[in-house]
């Protein structure tokens, strides 16, 4: 690539990389080479190629003659895209631009698909942002983002846009309210297991009741609600730093999530659209009042 292509390219970057313009199947990207014998850390690689990628506005990837097992694992395990020539590749944000050989599931939503779209109504507006842009906003990698992606588009719940470029970004064409009443049906609830403890416990988010409570005018209850993203969960349960568990009965519920809790005005409480989830099959006149209402409130 020529430097009047590489506009915006901080200058140390152009006097340690030669830049190629990159296409597979109509889908284009950029390779960086190191110059010389330069060795570069999977921590700054990330740091590197996403600043470049900014600046860009293209994906990009390290193009390398070797790289150790043990050092490619390390780059995977930072979301670094590479290409190491004659051997092998790590390009996930591909898979966005292939058409996928199994049928999308329109009727439930996967949890990054889910956790896409309530991030969208209720933290930041995502509409026009590329998928590179999302990566850094929600926590989730690439590759889980482009299937997010085929699924919200397949439901028809985004557009997906191409730019001159090649580079794609989402578009939500109905308002708020018709995006949560259309998509509503089709989303899970994020509890995946509940298990109880017979001591107060200060861990995660607040869930249940009590989180509806601060929504709301209903009464608190006694029993608490903590809820946990799983891997976070499986993290602290593995090194000994939860109490006994039960899976009936207890003064402390823990709700272990499929997606991580989403923070919205109260950090320390789960998100209303993902209560509402959790909650919408309580049968409780109380309950299912107070959650109409609060949902009437986001909008």
């Amino acid at each position: 690539m020529t430097r009047g292509e590489l506009r915006g390219v901080f200058t140390d970057a152009l006097l340690e990389f030669s830049f190629y313009d990159a296409e597979y199947q109509g889908f284009r990207f950029v390779l960086l080479e190191p110059k010389g014998n330069r060795k570069l850390t999977p921590a700054n690689s990330r740091k590197l190629t996403d600043v470049i990628s900014n600046a860009l506005k293209r994906p990009c990837a390290l193009l390398l003659s070797q790289v150790p097992n043990y050092e490619r694992n390390r780059f995977i395990a930072q979301g670094v895209y590479f290409v190491v020539s004659g051997k092998y590749v790590y390009l996930p944000f591909l898979l966005i631009n292939a058409k996928g050989s199994s049928e999308i599931n329109k009727e439930r939503m996967q949890p990054a698909a889910q956790y896409m779209l309530l991030y969208h109504l209720q933290v930041e507006d995502l509409n026009g942002c590329t998928l590179t842009a999302i990566e850094s906003k929600i926590p989730y990698k690439y590759l889980a983002i482009s299937r997010a992606v085929r699924q919200l588009d397949a439901m028809r719940l985004i557009d997906v846009e191409t730019g001159s470029n090649g580079t794609k970004s989402i578009r939500f064409s109905k308002s708020n309210t018709t995006l949560w009443e259309d998509s509503e049906p089709m989303m899970q609830s994020p509890v995946k297991k509940v298990w109880y403890a017979d001591v107060e416990l200060h861990i995660g988010l607040e869930g249940g009741i009590n989180a509806l409570s601060h929504y709301s005018d209903l009464n608190s209850e006694a029993m608490q609600t903590c809820v946990m993203y799983e891997p976070d969960f499986r993290e602290l349960n593995d090194s000994g730093k939860l109490p006994p568990l039960y899976k009936t009965d207890g003064i402390t519920k823990i709700e272990v999530w499929k997606y991580p809790p989403i923070a919205v005005d109260r950090p320390e409480t789960v998100d209303p659209l993902s209560l509402y989830l959790t909650l919408r099959e309580d049968k409780d006149p109380r309950v299912e009042k107070e959650l109409e209402l609060m949902i009437k409130r986001l909008w």
